[in-house]
């Protein structure tokens, strides 16, 4: 098994990241590497970079470390789309899916990789899970338009989606310790006052709590419910997406992985977007990648010898 490694944008900052986070990594973990991307991509990243680099049959030689790639041609869509699409068949034989970032408008017909792997695996209940080295952030809810919210949010997809992240996360014996859960209105509806929607989020509180054995709190208000976390393996569920992520990003910046929960394979993607400004400039800060490298690698070995070991790591910033 390996993490394969899908490109991402061609003009985004994504190879170059990916090729600066694997010049720190052992020998050892660039064997569970794969690179899915295509030629003429790499070539101009890596010139970019300024570093000796050789291109190979089946690998990259770079500045004296070798990297494997599957080489892609023939495009379907886009660059970034055909090699997630590679990385998604390869992962259901075993492995670890890792999407470098890329644009919405490089789905066809998706709002970006969540709702895409939804679709495709029919299942649309799949949560869309954030680490770092202090936080752990659960979204409800992600791309959707605040008129859809209310609509989107019924306490049975509120369930679903706490379920499968919880089993999910124990299948990977991933530390977890309480799970803290934000109201969808201001001060989580003042008990009615200000909508009654929370009343739907302690319903499905009530059967999480019968279906699981950690604490379970909630509804709490969203916007002081960070005061309530005691450690770092407690989960913070908010209902929507920048709801959660400003406090995530406010306080990790881009140092964090973005976590797929549901798949049939841990897919994981750094906590930062294309930065389409940033391209060729090799000027692009590379420690959110390597973060969240890592934490596939370790999430791969834990998969493969099945130890319970910790996922958190050490932050590139440390």
């Amino acid at each position: 098994m390996k993490v394969y490694v899908t490109q991402g944008h061609e003009e985004g900052i994504g190879l170059e990241v990916f090729f600066k986070s694997v010049m720190l990594m052992s020998k050892e973990e660039l064997k569970l590497i794969r690179l899915i991307a295509f030629e003429k991509s790499v070539i101009q990243t890596l010139k970019s970079l300024r570093l000796p680099f050789s291109i190979l049959e089946d690998s990259i030689f770079l500045a004296g470390i070798e990297i494997k790639v599957y080489w892609l041609s023939a495009i379907n869509h886009s660059e970034s789309f055909t090699a997630i699409d590679l990385g998604m068949r390869l992962c259901e034989s075993g492995g670890v899916l890792f999407t470098l970032p890329t644009s919405k408008d490089q789905f066809p017909g998706y709002a970006g990789h969540t709702e895409y792997f939804r679709s495709f695996y029919k299942r649309p209940e799949l949560g869309m899970f954030f680490s770092s080295p202090r936080l752990q952030v659960l979204l409800l809810s992600d791309h959707v338009a605040v008129k859809d919210l209310s609509k989107l949010m019924t306490e049975d997809l509120i369930y679903q989606r706490l379920l499968l992240a919880v089993e999910t996360l124990n299948d990977w014996n991933w530390p977890t310790k309480r799970i803290l859960i934000s109201g969808m209105n201001p001060h989580a509806g003042e008990q009615g006052l200000i909508g009654d929607e929370d009343a739907r989020i302690t319903k499905a509180i009530k059967r999480l709590r019968s279906k699981i054995k950690l604490d379970v709190l909630g509804p709490l208000p969203g916007d002081t419910m960070l005061f309530e976390q005691k450690s770092k393996e407690d989960l913070l569920v908010y209902l929507f997406h920048d709801q959660g992520l400003g406090v995530f990003k406010g306080l990790q910046g881009f140092i964090g992985s973005n976590i797929t929960l549901g798949l049939p394979y841990p897919r994981f993607s750094p906590d930062h977007g294309t930065s389409f400004g940033l391209f060729g400039k090799n000027q692009a800060d590379y420690r959110g990648c390597a973060y969240s490298l890592k934490e596939a690698v370790q999430m791969l070995t834990r998969i493969s010898h099945g130890k319970n070991s910790s996922h958190q790591g050490k932050s590139p910033q440390s």
